[in-house]
């Protein structure tokens, strides 16, 4: 047996396997504190996947200690009965259950708490100023940490978890950044140690408590890892049963988020460092996308358990599959951080590649369609692709079209981006097209849907995905023969294979277009010299996946350090020359700027061919003639050969957004028909 699924003890508690479900906030609590509905089959469905221990997301233990909206609270006995139904959905399939606990301190925000937020000191400031805690309010503040776990330890939780990094209250303490006290509490690690013994002589001695540290805040002057191996002592003998290691704070958002272009197991150097030190066992979380790193992770020792959020949003059952040895049926999360950027934005959060989160019980498939239907689907991109496996999975007899010789869409396509870390993106579609041929679905790579073909077929639901098309370039000159080279991004180049795309780019390069460009440009800049233009105001992002600003910091990240990429917003390509290209510059002056290839990377546009060609041919009446160009109506009733068809589109060809549109739409129109 595999180390990773060995018993191992916490404290008093014992898990079945060292798999670790995070206590990562999904904003789906009440508005007030409560457990909702939704919150227990999320966390029944985790509990059915296997983990060991499920953390619970954040609870606050008081009001004013919340970041976003949505927050659980686990401040006073009102809140237990909700608590209560999460203890028990997970005890049920077999999983020990934390509690964590959290007040964010400094990082909690105005217009959610309706007062000032509260600190140790105001001399780092998130959104808005903090009020300066008084000594009696910390000592207060640690009394309401011992009495939430007083609550928690009375109703069955097996562990208590203090959230210590990500720069909230504890760490605020413990770091130098933000504590610049001459009380007792300028001690940094006294409020800590004091939350710890407090909560310790209130659950008792049959309670597990695991502290969340941020071993290394990521920002100049903040807590480092040696910092940190003269902490985890001090914690042990406050009486703290696990370190869980979870580096960065609110300033440092791109080192403690993790988002695409950073390789995957970025922690485990820091919990290694732990680890050495450490007489408890250390946990680590962070980017363990691909599931055999983990496993090898513990295998080594490098860490003793390992945490997972976002593999988990994308597929709560993959410990089971890992434990049943189904690798290839693990849907694994492809870091768009689409749920990250749902918290910042203070929405409920959602996975772009799992639509059944947040939807478990909506969603779950037990049973076949009532009436069992053929259904056509044209495109092979990861929303045809959904729509067909949720299609087949209840019991329709599924084909599949897709005009290249190979399925994955875009998102395939960008992953194959030379020198940026990106190979994240090719996980989704593999998994679908394993998952297609597993179910059955007849698939036909090399053929385009037409509406000979749908009248050949006779589907009972159409299902029209066919993504977008990359404009070509419409400039003087962009046809010429003589230099230079012409591209454009996907087409003529994702699409290629990587001796072709050495080939046909030379060492001066110009992108046109920063929303589509500018990870090329980056890319291309590892041995090329690149300038992006761009006639907009400011420099955009590629709009395929979430745009959230961890990703857009990530990238820009790579503007700066790399010396021979140049980035030019509000200038105007006028045509195509000798030896590179004409532009109208910032200042209104014409101006040439020297290229060996120029490679254009404009935003697509909605293909909508498809659906005017379907709509004509097969409407039942004169409302839809004409109306194939626009507006997007879901199961439209058309007649194939006096035969009822249902019409659906989803994805870019209605208009271009991001993989999760495409996703969602596919995973929600087929358990429609």
């Amino acid at each position: 047996m595999k180390k990773i699924f060995t018993p191992i003890q916490i404290g008093p508690m014992t898990l079945k396997n060292r798999i670790v479900a995070a206590p990562s906030v999904t904003y789906n609590a009440s508005p007030t504190g409560e457990v909702t509905d939704r919150q227990i089959e999320m966390y029944r469905d985790r509990a059915m996947g296997g983990f060991g221990l499920i953390q619970v997301e954040a609870a606050t233990i008081r009001d004013d200690g919340k970041a976003f909206p949505c927050f659980l609270a686990a401040d006073h006995p009102k809140y237990l009965p909700g608590l209560s139904k999460l203890v028990e959905v997970c005890h049920l399939y077999g999983a020990k259950v934390g509690l964590q606990l959290i007040h964010t301190g400094r990082n909690a925000q105005k217009e959610f708490i309706d007062t000032d937020p509260v600190a140790p000191s105001d001399k780092l400031i998130w959104r808005d100023k903090p009020r300066v805690l008084t000594t009696a309010e910390c000592e207060e503040l640690i009394a309401l940490y011992a009495n939430a776990g007083r609550l928690a330890a009375s109703i069955g939780f097996d562990a208590v978890c203090f959230h210590g990094s990500l720069g909230h209250l504890p760490a605020q303490f413990l770091s130098p950044l933000t504590n610049d006290r001459t009380d007792k509490y300028g001690e940094r690690t006294r409020f800590v140690v004091e939350m710890i013994q407090a909560t310790r002589a209130a659950v008792g001695s049959g309670v597990a408590l695991i502290y969340r540290g941020a071993v290394d805040e990521g920002e100049p002057g903040g807590l480092t890892i040696d910092d940190w191996v003269g902490i985890v002592p001090v914690l042990e003998d406050a009486g703290i049963d696990c370190i869980d290691v979870y580096p960065g704070m609110f300033e440092s958002s791109v080192f403690a988020t993790l988002p695409l272009y950073m390789p995957e197991g970025h922690y485990v150097p820091y919990a290694e460092r732990i680890k050495a030190v450490a007489r408890v066992p250390v946990m680590v979380v962070g980017k363990l996308m691909h599931q055999p790193l983990a496993e090898t992770v513990v295998e080594k020792g490098q860490a003793d358990l390992v945490s997972y959020t976002r593999p988990m949003f994308a597929d709560p059952h993959f410990p089971k599959k890992m434990m049943d040895g189904r690798y290839e049926d693990i849907r694994m999360c492809i870091c768009c951080d689409h749920c990250v950027g749902d918290g910042f934005q203070g929405r409920m959060a959602e996975c772009s590649i799992n639509a059944s989160f947040q939807r478990e019980k909506e969603f779950r498939i037990s049973r076949p369609a009532p009436v069992l239907k053929k259904v056509l689907v044209a495109g092979g991109g990861v929303g045809g692709m959904e729509a067909a496996r949720v299609a087949a999975e209840r019991g329709h007899k599924v084909i599949l079209y897709e005009k290249t010789h190979k399925l994955g869409g875009l998102l395939l396509a960008a992953a194959s981006m030379p020198h940026l870390y990106m190979r994240e993106l090719r996980y989704i579609s593999k998994w679908q097209a394993t998952q297609l041929e597993k179910l059955g679905v007849e698939i036909r790579l090399g053929q385009a849907v037409t509406a000979d073909i749908v009248a050949q077929e006779e589907p009972d639901a159409i299902f029209v995905a066919i993504g977008a098309v990359e404009p070509r370039p419409c400039v003087p000159g962009v046809d010429r023969e003589a230099g230079p080279n012409v591209l454009t991004l996907i087409d003529d180049y994702l699409l290629q294979d990587a001796r072709t795309k050495g080939k046909v780019v030379g060492a001066r390069v110009v992108v046109v277009g920063s929303h589509h460009g500018v990870e090329l440009a980056v890319s291309l800049a590892h041995g090329k010299e690149v300038i992006v233009l761009e006639e907009a105001p400011r420099i955009g992002f590629a709009p395929y996946i979430s745009l959230t600003v961890t990703r857009m910091l990530a990238l820009s990240e790579r503007f700066t350090e790399l010396k021979n990429l140049e980035l030019r917003s509000g200038v105007k390509l006028d045509a195509i020359v000798d030896g590179g290209v004409q532009i109208t510059n910032e200042k209104g002056a014409t101006e040439i700027v020297a290229a060996d290839t120029v490679i254009f990377a404009q935003e697509r546009v909605a293909s909508r061919s498809l659906s005017r060609s379907i709509r004509e041919r097969f409407s039942t009446n004169e409302n839809m003639q004409g109306s194939g160009e626009w507006g997007h109506y879901v199961g439209l009733h058309l007649r194939v050969n006096d035969k009822v068809c249902e019409l659906y589109e989803l994805g870019d060809c209605v208009q271009p957004k991001t993989c999760k549109e495409a996703i969602h739409g596919g995973a929600n129109f087929a358990r429609l028909i």
